[in-house]
């Protein structure tokens, strides 16, 4: 079940998880240093939600191009369905967000 090359080096799992650590850690210091600073203001949350939004559009259009290709090259296996299930993640949480924002208002 386990890739060849994951049971040859498994402590590859423990760099990318001090990786993970490493940007958390990263990410609480320079929000902390952000609020001492008042970086966060208004059109902050105005721009960074407009662009995580039009990620999201990016990114589905993106997802739909390399689902044929996966087939093509890689048949329909593991991969395909990851990005299957990736798909479906991507629709489910954008009709909750939808649903919960469209309720607030």
């Amino acid at each position: 079940m386990l890739s060849q090359e994951f049971l040859q080096s498994p402590w590859v799992i423990l760099i990318l998880i001090a990786n993970y650590l490493l940007m958390l850690t990263i990410f609480f210091v320079q929000r902390n240093v952000g609020k001492k600073k008042h970086r966060y203001d208004e059109r902050y949350y105005q721009v960074n939600n407009r662009a995580k939004g039009r990620t999201w559009d990016i990114m589905l259009v993106i997802m739909l191009i390399t689902w044929p290709i996966v087939i093509i090259f890689d048949g329909i296996s593991f991969a395909f369905f990851l990005l299957t299930i990736l798909y479906m993640l991507h629709c489910i949480i954008f009709g909750v967000a939808a649903a919960f924002y469209q309720s607030k208002e």
